[in-house]
């Protein structure tokens, strides 16, 4: 540089460039994996409303004896409420109709959230346990 002259050199350019290009690359994976995360954060939280839902009838049918299946209307007290009607924006909620009952059984809960699908496992082993939620994701 001559006497007198201000400024960036070509070099000096090129490197922020560089700098600047290398966090980009760097940063870029992780916005987009911060996306997937969100989903999976949202597909517990919804599952874990139905498995509160769950334990809720277990404890009404001990307390009463109402008898209850998880994902259908086939009982005492509907959960139609709970997976069908929910109301979660973005989110689609259906079980299997085996359903979860009272003293065993099974049930597979799928939660849809932008195109990405999550499942979970409901299980009964005794009338006197209440559900156990396996996440399969």
């Amino acid at each position: 540089m001559h006497k007198g002259e201000k400024g960036f050199t070509l070099i000096e350019l090129v490197m922020v460039i560089v700098i600047l290009g290398i966090l980009a690359a760097v940063a870029v994976p992780r916005f987009i994996d911060l996306q997937s995360e969100a989903r999976e954060s949202t597909a517990k939280g919804i599952g874990g409303a139905i498995a509160g839902a769950a334990n809720i009838l277990h404890a009404q049918y001990i307390l009463r004896g109402t008898n209850y299946m998880l994902g259908t209307s086939e009982a005492d007290t509907s959960t139609t409420s709970v997976l069908y009607n929910a109301n979660i924006s973005g989110a689609t909620v259906t079980a299997d109709p085996g359903g979860l009952t009272v003293g065993g059984g099974a049930a597979t809960v799928t939660i849809d959230i932008g195109g990405n699908t999550y499942t979970m496992n409901f299980t009964v082993g005794s009338a006197t346990e209440g559900p156990k939620v396996k996440y399969n994701w």
